[in-house]
């Protein structure tokens, strides 16, 4: 039964998540491995052209609903969020 679970553990992928942008020339990401889509939403630029990837098992992929889910509820809490601002965050009272 132990080997089992040992065979198993090495076929579980880690996703990671990275912030990408577009240019002329390309989609680029941010280069970091962010353990969470909240984390990775830190290196997002909010001038609208950026956007987080999974990166599963060697690949680069969508977010899937639960992880886009985790993106729609941390807007939110980012300092650039229109949201934060109104709602008196930290951005909100430096002038």
């Amino acid at each position: 039964m132990y080997n089992v679970f040992c065979f198993m553990a090495l076929n579980i992928s880690e996703v990671t998540y990275v912030a990408c942008f577009t240019a002329e020339d390309g989609v680029y990401s941010c280069g970091h491995e962010h353990r969470s889509v909240r984390e990775a939403m830190n290196c997002l630029v909010p001038d609208g052209g950026s956007f987080v990837r999974a990166h599963d098992a060697g690949v680069f992929r969508s977010l899937d609903n639960g992880e886009l889910i985790d993106f729609l509820e941390s807007l939110p809490e980012m300092p650039w969020s229109w949201r934060n601002k109104a709602q008196g965050g930290a951005l909100a009272n430096t002038r």
